[in-house]
């Protein structure tokens, strides 16, 4: 019975006096702004306080130019070897498919996934890329399938036709082999 009388004595001590107003809590937009001065923007025509633009009242294109500007920097961090490649033998049949990454700003270092695509109506194989060798002549990508010790290498050179153009060593044998952008 003490505990009941004992919470509302502290909830009356805490409460303000009867007759004033209770202080309001800063809204997280009012901390956000700093202290409010009265100068206005004179150019929306508004007697807004001086703080962050909504988003409402942004000139568009200064949000397309801060676009553009994203792109631009997330495609310099991006490598040349960026994105899906396809590894054809050539008459054209799939045989693996790469999803690289590199690592931008002039870096010649990449990494990256495989999956073989020559298994039929199952998946066969997929896994990391052990190794990626790359210089503006030369691409080497190296990989273990199934837990096999003798890695799969593929080693290919740029070709005038925009492509690349090489050899897969995989279980001992070798095959002439093209290297694409994956277009979809």
């Amino acid at each position: 019975m003490l505990l009941p009388l004992f919470a509302s004595a502290v909830v009356a001590a805490a409460a303000p006096p009867q007759g004033t107003a209770s202080p309001t809590a800063p809204t997280i937009d009012s901390l956000l702004q700093g202290p409010a001065d009265q100068s206005t923007d004179e150019d929306a025509g508004s007697a807004r306080t001086q703080g962050p633009v909504p988003y409402g009242e942004l000139n568009g294109k200064a949000y397309d130019d801060a676009l553009k500007g994203a792109a631009a920097a997330a495609r310099a961090a991006a490598g040349p070897l960026e994105g899906g490649w396809i590894l054809a033998d050539v008459d054209g049949r799939r045989l693996y498919r790469f999803q690289l990454q590199g690592r931008g700003y002039g870096s010649m270092d990449a990494e990256g996934a495989w999956r073989d695509l020559d298994g039929g109506p199952r998946l066969r194989g997929s896994g990391f890329v052990d190794q990626v060798g790359y210089a503006a002549d030369q691409l080497t990508l190296s990989f273990h399938e199934n837990g096999d010790p003798d890695a799969v290498v593929v080693t290919v050179k740029p070709v005038s036709s925009g492509g690349w153009s090489g050899l897969l060593r995989r279980h001992g044998e070798i095959t002439q082999v093209i290297f694409r952008r994956d277009r979809g």
